[in-house]
């Protein structure tokens, strides 16, 4: 019996690997397919199998990609399981799912087999799951007919069967929240009143055009930085109308979601790395939704359908496309029939086919370059672009001076105004909070106070929790030193942990420090209008008497810098985790200089302010000194410099100036400390400067990158790789900052290896190290900090 007990156990392992991982893409008439099974698409890039979600419990027939299965792409939401009982198998040529009560629920049940068909469902590479009949090879049913909320390559959306009695639309649903895959507010489909736009709809009727087909090729309301991912194409003939598109060679998969809050995500997969950007379509609401807002393009001929001739050429602009296969009659054709054309030319120099351009007349009329040729207008518009201009000069200066009277006049009022408000700002900055705090009603088993209707002195459009300062300190043990896990400029940081479970970072506003409540204000105004995954989270705050406090979630692995300086935990940063560490917080701060509500450039980004999570994902964090950009703004200018130094960029540090370039050289020493494990700290010796950029630029002169590399990583890391960072490093901190990629640059120089990269010119600190003294005879209050305590001084310059 002994010797018959290793024997069994043996039987029953593969037993169990036979039953519970099918190595298999296809599901045959005589296959099971139970929860903890699953196929796998041929070339391993898609998984198909049962997932459960916490919003009710239920379980589905989903289908995601290996490489994340957080990143579901398709979901059967008409047949939701009870319990983890469900079996898929076909039954008479149909996929059907069956749980303990043998319900039977038919998931192709609007493309039911024959009764005798011999049928089979394989899973493809593209996360298509198709029903196929035997014999024939003709496909039966197949998921990219009813898409989700996932538009994946070669997914068509738009009409089917337009000349037929089954018309079918196909479109993209979002899901009822993040967890809940049921049917969403918003989808993404073509316009049918227009097939050539792509248009998100709301389900009470409200519409915003995301897109539309120039003739060439499909053009986004949103500035797209990642249009080299993809190929659209359109399709409409008398049958059927539309779009699709393939991912571009350089990626393995580009896919978009359309999500529960009315916003557009791309996703990016290249060397089974996953990446994303949210292309924000509206503001949101207090709930996050997108309200109904109205696209930039036109959703109809305002101007009519006839053109006016007006002499000049057409501007080389972005949105100006050409054809030498149309002549000026195919124009005027399609720009009739396209209420987003506003004009169209014949081409320039003679040459063969036709202009057609897309954007504002306004801006049109501005833009016409002189010359022998003819454009034609959609309305009516003035016979010569210099009549235009002549008028434009004669108006614009009578207008302007109309406006500026009253707002001078206006201006000078609120001066007067400000002078005797600003003695009793400071003492009157927290007393909304303190009003907002005491009319808030109790929550969250009393440990909380809800804001969902406060204005928080700010805005009301948020939802952030109030703590009670009581909360705190029980949190926290009354603020233990056990519980400190460090210090920096704004006050000591503890870890706390709720009477519910949940661990907190808090952050408590020093009596002593000078970021005070302007800038704990700042902080709540800033990040809580952001969500991205490389963003620390703010749950809330925390104002009661002269107590400040902000409540983060909590990050286990500490900071950056607790690592990479420390010769002994280095080793816990292998190179994949260091390059996943640089494209995190390089999509970061592209989120806050691009994509997020509010235009933001940082100002202080240090390693000491990029927190790690359990799974070493990096979050910025520290917005106390964080400014606020309009969408024209392109840099700002202080007397009060806030930072550190050896992170500050020269026009920083010397002139005050700010801008998204500031915020690119501190990436570029961040990055060139992570490669390093050094710190870049600057001291003086004669004339020359000795720091990490001195080094760096040093090494790269003398084609000896490899040098300058922690040596943990030469085990784990190719040179190529190591010296492109080093490069993009370099190209982070040039001196000049109109020589600097923009974040959109970092990203897709990051993630693209085949990109060549320019030559770096000069970093900043080192041909000009005695600028320092350039300007002695001013003065500016300046707050560095090093390490991780910020010291506040004022520096003659």
């Amino acid at each position: 019996m002994a010797m018959l007990l290793p024997l069994i156990c043996l039987l029953s392992f593969f037993s169990f690997i036979s039953f519970s991982s099918p190595a298999t893409d296809t599901l045959n008439p005589s296959d099971t397919l139970r929860n903890g099974q699953t196929l796998v698409s041929a070339g391993g890039v898609f998984v198909l199998g049962l997932f459960d979600e916490s919003f009710s419990g239920y379980y589905y027939l989903g289908i995601w990609l290996r490489a994340d299965a957080t990143k579901v792409v398709w979901v059967d939401t008409d047949n939701p399981i009870m319990d983890s009982s469900g079996i898929l198998q076909i039954l008479s040529g149909n996929l059907v799912l069956t749980d303990r009560r043998q319900v039977q629920l038919i998931v192709n049940s609007g493309s039911l087999a024959s009764v005798t068909t011999n049928t089979s469902a394989t899973l493809l590479d593209s996360g298509n799951f198709v029903l196929k009949e035997g014999e024939t090879g003709t496909t039966i049913w197949q998921s990219f007919d009813i898409p989700s909320d996932t538009y994946l390559p070669g997914m068509k959306l738009g009409f089917f069967g337009l000349n037929t009695s089954q018309q079918t639309f196909h479109s993209i649903n979002s899901w009822a929240s993040p967890q809940n895959p049921a049917l969403g507010i918003f989808s993404l489909s073509i316009n049918s009143s227009d097939t050539t736009k792509l248009t998100v709809h709301r389900a009470n009727g409200a519409t915003i055009d995301i897109g539309f087909w120039d003739g060439n090729g499909i053009r986004f309301i949103f500035e797209n930085s990642t249009a080299n991912m993809f190929n659209f194409s359109f399709h409409s003939n008398a049958n059927e109308a539309f779009y699709t598109f393939s991912t571009s060679k350089n990626y393995d998969l580009v896919w978009f979601v359309m999500n529960y809050t009315g916003n557009l995500d791309q996703y990016f997969m290249a060397d089974g790395k996953i990446s994303s950007v949210s292309h924000v379509l509206c503001e949101p609401s207090a709930s996050g939704i997108t309200e109904m807002c109205f696209s930039s393009i036109p959703s109809d001929c305002n101007d009519g359908a006839n053109f006016s001739q007006m002499n000049g050429l057409l501007p080389s602009a972005s949105n100006t496309t050409g054809s030498l296969n149309m002549v000026i009659t195919d124009c005027e054709t399609f720009c009739k029939a396209n209420c987003s054309c506003t004009a169209f030319a014949s081409m320039q120099n003679g040459q063969a086919g036709c202009q057609l351009y897309y954007g504002s007349k306004q801006d049109l009329l501005k833009l016409i370059q002189n010359g022998a040729g003819s454009i034609y207008i959609r309305g009516v518009a003035p016979r010569d672009a210099k009549q235009w201009k002549l008028g434009l000069a004669v108006a614009v200066p009578l207008a302007s001076l109309l406006v500026l009277i009253p707002i001078t006049l206006s201006c000078y009022l609120r001066w007067r105004k400000g002078l005797k408000e600003k003695a009793q700002q400071e003492a009157n900055i927290n007393s909304d909070w303190v009003r907002l705090f005491q009319t808030s009603p109790p929550n969250h088993l009393n440990e909380v106070r809800g804001a969902n209707n406060m204005e928080l002195g700010i805005h009301k459009d948020q939802e952030l929790l109030i703590f009670s300062f009581s909360t705190i300190k029980t949190a926290t043990d009354n603020f233990a030193e056990s519980n400190k896990l460090g210090e920096g400029g704004y006050g000591p940081v503890y870890k706390g942990k709720l009477l519910v479970g949940q661990e907190i970072a808090v952050k408590r506003l020093s009596k002593i420090s000078r970021q005070g409540s302007l800038e704990f204000k700042n902080e709540v105004k800033v990040i809580c209008k952001l969500q991205h995954r490389n963003l620390v989270r703010l749950l809330g705050c925390c104002i009661e008497a002269e107590e400040s406090i902000l409540i983060y979630e909590y990050m286990p692995n500490k900071s950056l810098d607790f690592f990479i300086f420390d010769s002994t935990k280095q080793v816990l940063l292998d190179w994949r985790r260091r390059i996943n560490i640089i494209e995190g917080i390089a999509q970061g701060l592209l989120y806050l200089h691009k994509y997020s509500r509010l235009r933001i450039i940082h100002r202080d980004l240090k390693t000491s302010n990029i927190l790690l999570d359990s799974d070493m994902n990096p979050k910025i964090s520290d917005f106390g000194m964080a400014r606020i950009f309009g969408d024209n703004d392109i840099r700002g200018k202080t007397n009060r410099v806030v930072g550190t130094f050896g992170y500050m960029s020269p026009e920083y540090g010397m002139y005050g100036l700010f801008s998204e370039k500031s915020d690119v050289f501190s990436f570029g020493v961040i990055l060139l400390e992570i490669i390093s494990g050094e710190k870049n700290i600057a001291f003086f010796e004669a004339d020359h400067t000795l720091n990490l950029l001195s080094k760096v630029w040093n090494l790269w002169k003398e084609g000896s990158c490899m040098e300058l590399m922690d040596s943990t990583l030469r085990a784990s890391c190719s040179s190529g790789e190591v010296i492109r960072c080093i490069q993009i490093g370099l190209l982070c901190v040039q001196e000049r900052a109109i020589d600097r990629p923009t974040m959109s640059d970092v990203v897709s120089l990051l993630s693209n290896q085949s990109f060549a990269l320019p030559l770096p010119k000069e970093p900043a600190f080192l041909s000009h190290s005695s600028s320092t003294d350039a300007d002695s005879s001013s003065s500016r209050q300046r707050h560095y900090s090093q390490n991780d305590i910020t010291i506040s001084e004022v520096h003659g310059r």
